[in-house]
């Protein structure tokens, strides 16, 4: 199921290792067994969404080891897998159990699209279990359509946001459409925010943008600082002008995540745009759902890709190089980042 791991160019061993810090806080992860996943057609592994449906917790454990090696993971915001195969009570359960057993599992429910009272019951199910959810993670797919035909709107109810105010719950938000450069996103949150404002609202991917203009008007329109129960995960984004125009603006530092989105921060590449098949990946592996093309046009540049967790993590690096810090200054951001930020979120959160 899972790829040998391979630290293909050397990226952590010679460069990355000595950077991160020791304690990391992962604010991105899928867990579930693979005996609740419905069988999977044939079009559905065309789509990179389909790479990966299960991981179990002792699978991770294993992962975490050799990616991060030297590492200790102090904590992880952990959430079922978000596609329609998967059944999302069973998976739910799943996490429930895991919670009960490993105080360092922030759990995130997945929330059912359009029945809100199924969400509020498992949501209610775990605090009888003797744990307690603390976020939901809604999603596009289990609509039954493609992440960029939904809208916000459809898959996050208000009365699913309304309980989630009233609990103080956080939200990871994968966008839909094209992601925080559509103005209609941007209202969304502003929405969102403003009338909600007792919901932390994790960016899932840096809020996802098509290319990094569309992050730019996203951020110069100060919606960020207008909001502050707005965060954003790292994960899967690999564009260091994305992070110097985050770390540019001081205010925004802590609210800067890391995640790792494993087991999806596996795959072999970094994200760009097919012409032909939209949001993608370049790839170092070929895949069901790579572009022959694509990989034909890059194939140099592919020989030089290896996990996209480690492309997300050395396009930070980069960027806080360019930032000419003290070396405690540095520090400390790298804490804040890796760490600090994300366990902050629920300090002062009741169980």
């Amino acid at each position: 199921m899972f790829p040998t791991y391979e630290d293909h160019i050397a990226l952590w061993t010679n460069e990355l290792k000595t950077w991160v810090p020791e304690r990391i806080f992962d604010a991105h992860v899928h867990l579930g067994p693979p005996g609740i996943v419905s069988p999977i057609t044939a079009d559905r592994r065309k789509q990179a969404l389909s790479t990966f449906m299960h991981m179990r917790w002792e699978e991770l454990n294993d992962c975490y080891q050799h990616v991060y090696a030297g590492k200790h993971i102090v904590g992880l915001i952990a959430f079922p897998f978000p596609q329609r195969e998967v059944d999302l009570d069973l998976s739910n359960d799943y996490l429930i159990e895991l919670m009960k057993g490993n105080s360092r599992i922030t759990g995130f429910l997945a929330s059912h699209p359009t029945a809100v009272n199924q969400s509020i019951a498992t949501y209610r199910k775990a605090v009888k279990n003797g744990v307690c959810f603390r976020g939901v993670k809604p999603y596009a797919d289990r609509l039954g359509k493609s992440n960029f035909d939904a809208r916000m709107e459809e898959f996050i109810p208000d009365k699913l946001l309304q309980f989630m105010n009233s609990e103080g719950l956080a939200m990871m938000l994968h966008t839909s459409g094209i992601g925080v450069g559509a103005p209609e996103t941007r209202q969304f949150l502003c929405a969102t925010a403003e009338c909600y404002p007792r919901i932390p609202i994790l960016l899932a991917h840096m809020g996802r943008y098509i290319e990094p203009d569309h992050f730019f008007q996203f951020l110069d329109e100060g919606l960020l600082e207008a909001c502050p129960s707005l965060y954003l995960e790292m994960s899967s984004a690999s564009s260091r002008e994305v992070y110097e125009r985050v770390l540019a603006r001081r205010s925004l530092w802590k609210r800067l995540i890391f995640g790792s989105d494993m087991p999806f921060g596996l795959i072999t590449g970094v994200e760009r745009w097919s012409k032909d098949q939209g949001a993608i990946f370049l790839t170092r592996d070929d895949y069901p759902w790579s572009d022959a093309t694509m990989n034909a046009r890059y194939a140099a540049e592919r020989k030089q890709l290896t996990y996209n967790t480690y492309h997300c993590i050395k396009a930070l690096k980069d960027a806080v190089a360019g930032l000419g810090l003290s070396v405690g200054d540095a520090n400390e951001l790298k804490q804040a980042i890796f760490c600090t930020n994300a366990q902050n979120l629920f300090l002062t959160r009741k169980i």
